[in-house]
């Protein structure tokens, strides 16, 4: 089919590229992107949970996930823990700057597909009274292992059926890209809110990546659905709730983001995207912390190296245009 539903606005979007590479050798999927909401997703749009279960059961050598394995392990020799994450990446930014706005630490927070439970802890250490919940049986056991109790193991959907308006905020970091309908997810969530609720989440953002370029983000079945501002705009007014989007500036000023970079679309072509595992499921590229005294040395230099040269080249080499944008987009849907 040259042409489908829009999972997001119900209009017709088109496919843009065809027999795309999946996150598992010899898996192919067609993208489709529709213009109106400036969506674009992957079909077949369906979860692979046997991918996941691999994921969280080699999560430190899995490219793009062992550096949620690092935080896990770095996090409890922190001064603050939350501090210490939102210096690491521009969601936890997001994640920080936001809880320092609520006064009240009384209210309840729910953490959504909490992972391997760092930012749970993080929130929780803050003083906050929040749960992490998680499908992943693998997740929950770990996170409980090292950061208490304060974890769920259950479905969405059967929790939000049984604690309606139970929870002040929900929060969602890195998440509804990998859920097959997004809109009736959000919907889920909204439930578990009181009036006047937040619902906060993250995802990569389209937005801030060429208009040219229509997938350039996990592969697919991992990630399913590429955001963009639109796309939540729409997902709001079918919800009937508010909508924010947060302002990165300040992060920004400090953090190079690379798809601000003037010549980015012709360095994501050089690039093109190749499957993490191999037909029968097993890791292709591992991945790791520095293993050697040689590599361990190098990542220092490096470090230091960016020390110097960050600053200008977050100055000379990216777009003032959206200040505000960055590559992952943080949205506050506010329940009414």
């Amino acid at each position: 089919m040259k042409e489908s539903k829009c999972i997001i606005c119900n209009e017709t979007a088109e496919i843009v590229i065809e027999n795309f590479n999946g996150y598992k050798e010899g898996e192919k999927f067609n993208i489709y992107h529709c213009s109106l909401c400036n969506t674009s997703f992957a079909s077949p749009h369906e979860v692979d949970d046997k991918i996941y279960d691999y994921i969280y059961s080699h999560a430190q050598i899995v490219p793009g996930y062992n550096r949620y394995a690092v935080y896990a392990n770095e996090i409890k020799n922190q001064k603050n823990a939350l501090n210490y994450l939102a210096g690491k990446e521009a969601m936890y930014f997001a994640i920080r700057n936001l809880f320092s706005e609520f006064p009240n630490k009384k209210i309840k927070i729910l953490e959504v597909g909490s992972g391997l439970g760092y930012l749970t802890y993080a929130i929780d250490e803050q003083g906050f009274d929040i749960k992490g919940l998680d499908i992943s049986a693998k997740a929950i056991e770990s996170s409980r292992k090292h950061f208490g109790e304060n974890f769920i193991c259950d479905d969405v959907h059967n929790y939000s059926l049984h604690n309606p308006e139970k929870f002040d905020v929900v929060v969602l970091t890195e998440v509804i890209e990998h859920v097959p309908c997004p809109k009736d997810f959000c919907n889920l969530l909204l439930n578990l809110l009181k009036p006047q609720g937040k619902l906060i989440i993250t995802t990569p953002n389209k937005s801030a990546y060429p208009k040219n370029e229509l997938w350039y983000t996990e592969l697919p079945p991992v990630h399913l659905t590429w955001f963009s501002e639109d796309s939540f705009k729409k997902i709001s007014q079918k919800l009937n709730t508010g909508i924010q989007f947060f302002d990165f500036s300040g992060f920004n000023k400090k953090h190079i983001d690379i798809t601000k970079y003037k010549y980015y679309s012709r360095y994501i072509k050089r690039n093109k995207m190749h499957p993490t595992l191999a037909a029968d499921g097993s890791l292709l590229h591992p991945t790791g912390p520095a293993t050697n005294k040689f590599k361990k040395i190098r990542s220092i230099l490096k470090k230091k190296l960016r020390i110097i040269i960050d600053p200008f080249l977050i100055r000379f080499f990216t777009d003032k245009s959206y200040p505000g944008r960055n590559n992952i987009l943080c949205v506050i849907l506010q329940k009414k």
